[in-house]
C-alpha cells in the first residue's frame, strides 16, 4: 500500500514510524525550513528529521495549490494520503489523488473540539475525556465521515505535554486499522452530534483572570504550559506560572492576592479557591521553582497579582 504523508508536528511521528512498518511510505509533505531561537538558524519540522533520517523524500513546498508541486504528487499515484498535524488546509486538487481516499488523525472526539487546537482547549474547558478520530478529508476542516474513533480519559493531573504524547500513542494503530477498513470496503459513517470549536491559540489567551476559580485557572495553566503560557503580572513584572494545584482558601480574599509564602509555594487568591503556585518564570530568568523563586524574590502576603503591568 502506497501512502503519502502529510504533517509537520511530532504529535504525528509514531504514526509514521508504524505507517513505515505496515506500508511503502513513499513521501512526506511539511512545511518550510523556518528561522528560530534567538540565532534565528533555520529549523527543520520534526517530520522532516525524521523522514530524512529514515530515508523518505521529503517535501516541503512554500505553496500547496502551486501547479508544478501537484504534478509531482500524481506521479507518485498514492494509494491514501494520510494527514496529521500540517498546519495547512489540503486543496480538493490534492484531496482527489489518491485511488483509495485521504484520511486525518485529528485529537479530539469528532464532531467536538474541530480546528488547530483541540488537546489545549479540551483542558482548558476541564474536559474529562477527549480521543483519537480517523476521517476522511473534506474541503471544510474535520467534517469527513468517521473511519475510527477512540476514546481516553483526561487525568487531573494532565497537561498539555502528557496528554499530547498519550494521544499520540494511540493512534497509530487506530489510524492502521482505519486504512484496513477501507481497503476492506468498510465505509464510514458522517459525524454526529453538535460540533464544537477549537481554533488555534492567540498570546492572550494565556492571561490569567484571577477572578476565575482555581480550577478553571489551573485547568487554563495545564492547557497553554506548551504555548503561549500561563501568565500575569507582579510589580509590572511579567511572570509565567507553570505548575499549580487548586487548594481550599481564599474565601473573601482579594483575586489575586498572595495570601501566603512557604519554602515550597506560593498561595494565591482566586474568584473561588485558592491556587498552589509550585513552579514560575519571571522575564529574562529561567524557569525555576516557587521555593527558588522566593529566594531572589522574596515576597510577603499582600502582593497582588494582576492582569496588567
Amino acid at each position: 500500500m502506497k501512502i503519502l504523508y502529510f504533517g509537520s508536528d511530532a504529535f504525528g511521528v509514531p504514526s509514521l514510524e508504524e505507517l513505515k512498518k505496515k506500508y511503502h511510505l513513499i513521501g512526506v509533505v511539511t512545511a518550510p525550513d523556518r528561522p528560530a531561537g534567538r540565532g534565528m538558524k533555520f529549523s527543520s519540522t520534526p517530520v522532516k528529521i525524521w523522514a530524512e533520517e529514515n530515508k523518505v523524500p521529503v517535501y516541503q513546498p512554500e505553496d500547496i495549490s502551486d501547479k508544478r508541486f501537484i504534478e509531482t504528487l500524481k506521479t507518485l499515484s498514492p494509494e491514501f494520503i494520510v494527514l496529521i498535524s500540517y498546519g495547512k488546509i489540503l486543496p480538493e486538487t490534492i484531496i482527489n489523488i489518491p485511488s483509495c481516499c485521504s484520511v486525518n488523525v485529528h485529537p479530539s472526539l469528532l464532531p467536538e473540539y474541530r480546528g488547530a487546537a483541540p488537546m489545549e482547549w479540551a483542558l482548558i474547558n476541564g474536559e474529562k475525556e477527549t480521543g483519537i478520530t480517523v476521517i476522511t478529508i473534506k474541503d471544510r476542516v474535520d467534517t469527513g465521515d468517521i473511519i475510527k474513533q477512540k476514546k481516553i480519559q483526561i487525568e487531573d493531573t494532565d497537561d498539555i505535554f502528557s496528554l499530547k504524547k498519550r494521544l499520540s500513542e494511540i493512534a497509530p494503530s487506530l489510524l492502521i486499522e482505519g486504512l484496513e477498513d477501507i481497503k476492506k470496503g468498510i465505509r464510514p459513517h458522517p459525524q454526529e452530534g453538535r460540533p464544537t470549536y477549537a481554533r488555534k491559540l492567540k498570546k492572550e489567551d494565556g492571561l490569567i483572570h484571577w477572578e476565575k476559580s482555581a480550577t478553571e485557572i489551573n485547568n487554563l495553566i495545564r492547557g497553554v504550559k506548551e504555548w503561549p503560557g500561563a501568565y500575569t503580572y507582579l510589580d509590572g513584572k511579567y511572570i509565567k506560572i507553570y505548575g499549580a494545584i487548586p487548594v481550599p482558601g481564599g474565601k473573601n480574599k482579594l483575586a489575586g492576592e498572595i495570601l501566603d509564602v512557604d519554602k515550597t509555594s506560593i498561595y494565591v487568591a482566586c474568584g473561588e479557591g485558592m491556587l498552589k503556585v509550585s513552579d514560575v518564570q519571571m522575564e529574562g530568568k529561567k524557569r525555576m521553582t516557587a521555593g527558588e523563586f522566593l529566594r531572589g524574590y522574596p515576597l510577603k502576603p499582600g502582593k497582588i497579582f494582576s492582569e496588567k503591568r
